[in-house]
């Protein structure tokens, strides 16, 4: 069960991302793609990186999520200031 959680949730927070850079219009759908922005350059580096020394990056996997989870705290706070900014 923990490992379902553990592959799962990397994609749901990702998934809540996308749905928010495509959901949302105008500024916001910039700011809301800048942390998946962020996460594939992330990920092009670990790869280039990889490819150099196949050793440098062994839980890569784990990077990504870390990163990704860096960035629902951003979105959420989008989603607040959106909210705001409506009233």
């Amino acid at each position: 069960m923990e490992v379902l959680i553990f592959v799962l949730a990397p994609f749901a927070i990702i998934g809540v991302q996308l749905w928010a850079a495509i959901a949302w219009h105008g500024v916001w759908r910039w700011l809301a793609a800048a942390p998946l922005l962020i996460l594939a350059a992330y990920f092009l580096q670990i790869m280039a990186q990889i490819s150099i020394d196949p050793t440098s990056h062994n839980l890569w996997p784990l990077e990504l999520a870390m990163i990704a989870l860096i960035g629902l705290p951003v979105v959420g706070a989008l989603w607040l200031v959106r909210l705001v900014a409506r009233i």
